[in-house]
């Protein structure tokens, strides 16, 4: 197969992961952004936790997050099969 497949699957396999886990590992993404934004700084005080239901941006990670996902398994399986099957 030719270095473009690999590398359109690279950037593929890299945004079916994203997705992932926007859509199901919120927390743990929320975690990572926390972490980013708080390097080099003081770390701010923790915020009253609210139940994942009432956060407004909860849902909004769900629906992108599994747009994501599936544009890259598409993505994926498209590039794959149509190299593998006209090469």
């Amino acid at each position: 197969m030719p270095a473009h497949v690999f590398a359109v699957d690279a950037v593929a396999i890299l945004f079916a992961l994203i997705g992932f886990h926007m859509a199901f590992r919120q927390r743990q993404l929320r975690g990572w952004s926390r972490a980013l934004r708080d390097r080099g700084g003081e770390p701010r005080p923790a915020k009253a936790a609210k139940p994942e239901g009432e956060d407004p941006v909860h849902y909004a990670l769900i629906i992108f997050g599994m747009m994501l996902l599936a544009f890259g398994i598409i993505l994926f399986a498209f590039t794959t099969f149509y190299a593998a099957l006209t090469g």
